[in-house]
């Protein structure tokens, strides 16, 4: 059995197994409405978490997707407020600025051949700004709290059934995700861009196009979430978004895709998303402080990264000394 078959194992009985323990200790954790505002928390994050991904099993980084959340909340609630533009139309505008962003980066990543870390930080600050200096104010200058009443828009916000619309589009964009990753070139020209990019250049495949690509579509699903986020708080403000990378981070690094590239996919991280969010449920629903919560991610992505440098470091002990028998084994052969 591989690792990742093995970790996703472990992680699917560890979310069963907390589960069972919420539910004993809290009766109302298997309430419908629980659940579904569950899901919803996990969707929130995961839509973000798929984008992230991609970027990852590049060995890429994105910090700006929080700051993405938030300067896409704010042109939103600009042209809400300031337009008589139906949302249906503004929308595209501002799933473009996502978009647009991962172009700034990847550029920079690309042309001038910067840390990933670095220039997606540069624009995390930037955008941070930017959202600052565009958010709708009041006539005194400061940043004014506002109050979506666009029906159109507030949909987003909205339910099918007892699920809400933003579980029902994060499960079709992991489906939509996990075939373009697992069944067209185009995804495995991702892997073999963050297993070796070199070997990747020689074969043929154009890796520069391939991380343009994954950081457009980080962009264009944090902006995704954003209208979501917005859509169900009824409200846009500046800071929407901003420290949001730590829970997307630890949702995909759960659900196995390592910072060192090359591995992962699309259920591992739907799972991650979920687990996540049982976490951060569950601390609330036993009446924890939740000034905890990112104590308890940080530590589980600790965690995770030393058990993945861990085994690292054992299958290339492994690896080694089966070379050594098989060289010993041919040798002895030869004589």
């Amino acid at each position: 059995m591989s690792i990742t078959a093995l970790r996703r194992l472990i992680l699917i009985g560890l979310l069963l197994a907390i589960g069972l323990g919420l539910s004993l200790a809290s009766p109302s954790f298997l309430k419908l409405d629980n659940l579904m505002t569950l899901l919803q928390e996990a969707s929130q994050t995961g839509i973000v978490a798929v984008g992230f991904t991609l970027v990852l099993i590049t060995a890429g980084i994105d910090m700006s997707i929080g700051a993405v959340i938030a300067i896409t909340a704010m042109i939103c609630a600009n042209f809400l407020t300031y337009t008589h533009i139906p949302a249906f139309a503004f929308i595209p505008v501002a799933l473009g600025a996502g978009c647009l962003v991962g172009l700034f980066n990847g550029f920079f990543i690309t042309r001038f051949k910067l840390p990933e870390f670095i220039v997606t930080l540069a624009s995390r600050g930037i955008l941070a700004g930017l959202a600052l200096l565009i958010a709708v104010k009041d006539a005194d200058g400061f940043v004014s709290n506002v109050f979506i009443q666009d029906p159109v828009y507030l949909g987003f916000g909205g339910t099918v059934g007892p699920f809400y619309i933003i579980t029902i589009v994060f499960l079709v964009l992991a489906v939509l995700v996990q075939f373009f990753l697992k069944r067209t070139r185009s995804g495995t020209n991702i892997y073999a861009t963050g297993a070796n990019p070199t070997a990747a250049r020689l074969s043929g495949i154009n890796t520069d196009k391939t991380i343009f690509a994954v950081y457009m579509f980080s962009g264009f699903c944090a902006s995704l979430s954003s209208i979501f986020l917005s859509a169900r708080m009824m409200t846009a403000m500046p800071e929407f978004g901003i420290g949001s990378e730590m829970d997307v981070i630890a949702a995909v690094v759960i659900g196995g895709t390592p910072f060192t590239g090359g591995i992962g996919d699309i259920w591992g991280t739907v799972i991650g998303t979920v687990f996540l969010a049982m976490i951060k449920n569950g601390i609330l629903k036993l009446g924890i402080s939740p000034y905890i919560q990112p104590i308890v991610i940080g530590g589980i992505i600790v965690v995770v990264v030393v058990v993945d440098v861990w085994y690292k470091g054992f299958a290339e002990r492994l690896a080694r000394n089966r070379a050594r028998r098989r060289t010993a084994e041919q040798d002895r052969a030869a004589a």
